[in-house]
């Protein structure tokens, strides 16, 4: 289990600088020790223009951790820019998860919110209170014509699509 945890946290902290530095990663400043977070929704589920606007605001933040719950296959064919991998139907999930930091703020999103829904409700039970839970998952958040990147995380792809400018009806 020690080993586990080692290398989860070894490969955890090698995507991130890799993210970083292939510029999948802002460099947002915010202070998360604010709360409520000034300007952005609040935890839990999310639409994806409420999502955007946690991800414009927080990307490139260390205490921020954007994560696509699906299969490695289907992240593969399209997941937003920043994300990290931890496969919901992978047996370990449980574990992966289990070792993140508590504090800080996760954004997490599947195919069409059907496995975020259980993540999210798995999150809190294991005392997580700063997650938010994409509403759609990848598919709405595409078919809005928000950025996808095709490709496995942590290699050089390319993206498409754009953040929205301005929040609607504000």
């Amino acid at each position: 289990m020690r080993r586990l945890r080692k290398a989860l946290l070894a490969s955890g902290a090698t995507l991130l600088a890799s993210l970083w530095v292939s510029g999948c990663l802002g460099g947002a400043v915010f202070d998360l020790a604010d709360e409520p977070l000034e300007g952005l929704p609040p935890y839990g589920e999310v639409d994806p223009e409420e999502a955007a606007a946690v991800i414009l605001a927080l990307q490139g933040h260390a205490g921020f951790v954007l994560i696509d719950i699906r299969t490695p296959a289907e992240v593969e064919t399209g997941h937003v820019p920043g994300a990290v991998n931890i496969d919901f139907r992978n047996a370990g999930f449980e574990s992966e998860i289990d070792i993140l930091d508590r504090d800080l703020i996760y954004l997490i999103y599947c195919r069409t919110a059907n496995r975020t829904g259980q993540a999210f409700a798995r999150m809190t039970e294991m005392g997580f209170s700063r997650v938010y839970d994409m509403r759609g998952g990848i598919t709405l958040w595409d078919q809005l014509g928000y950025p996808v990147c095709e490709g496995p995380i942590g290699e050089e792809h390319t993206c498409i699509g754009q953040y929205p400018t301005e929040p609607s009806g504000g």
